[in-house]
């Protein structure tokens, strides 16, 4: 039963870890979870730029990010650069302001392609975690420690869990691709 336990919590991150991809790819709205992990070189390391700094969404296509120690802006400003948003940061004497320009219908399909990309990948840890699951219970129940009935108890069990989570990500994904694509 603790197998089965793990791998619940193992796909429940797999899924908690695909939605927060999905939050940094950027639709026609501006949002804070689009910066929030971008890492900035201060106090001798490497800080998301949410530790460091207020961000806002003053309106839909701008993000406002005002650093708590302005003498951080110039490192801020750096690490926004260098992330590769396709976004420009404008400073202000003790802010920086990100604004968004609208997406074309280009830039709009390569997102849902990425989309893709990362829904695929996803699904590839979940039938890796499926397989992990299933050589696991084979070993217990070679070794003893469960009958060969509660093993395919856990696998039937396993396979609607993995259903489960596939179509989960699979809306998660369409959900996002619909953001997109709304002009």
């Amino acid at each position: 039963m603790a197998n089965i336990d793990r791998i619940v919590e193992k796909l429940k991150d797999i899924t908690l870890k695909f939605e927060d991809e999905l939050r940094s790819i950027r639709t026609g709205k501006a949002h804070a979870s689009m910066v929030e992990d971008v890492l900035v070189e201060s106090y001798s390391g490497k800080t998301p730029l949410s530790h460091i700094a207020s961000l806002s969404t003053p309106d839909a296509r701008s993000i406002l990010i005002k650093p708590w120690d302005k003498s951080l802006l110039p490192a801020i400003e750096s690490a926004l650069k260098k992330a590769n948003l396709g976004i420009q940061p404008i400073s202000d004497k003790d802010q920086v302001r990100l604004s968004l320009p609208p997406l074309t219908e280009e830039r709009r399909r390569e997102l849902t392609k990425i989309i893709g990309k990362k829904m695929e990948d996803a699904r590839i840890t979940v039938r890796q975690a499926r397989d992990d699951f299933r050589k696991d219970t084979q070993k217990e129940e070679q070794n003893g420690k469960i009958s060969e009935n509660q093993k395919f108890s856990d696998f039937k069990r396993l396979d609607s869990l993995v259903e489960e989570t596939n179509k989960k990500i699979a809306e998660l994904a369409e959900k996002k691709e619909k953001e997109i694509m709304t002009v």
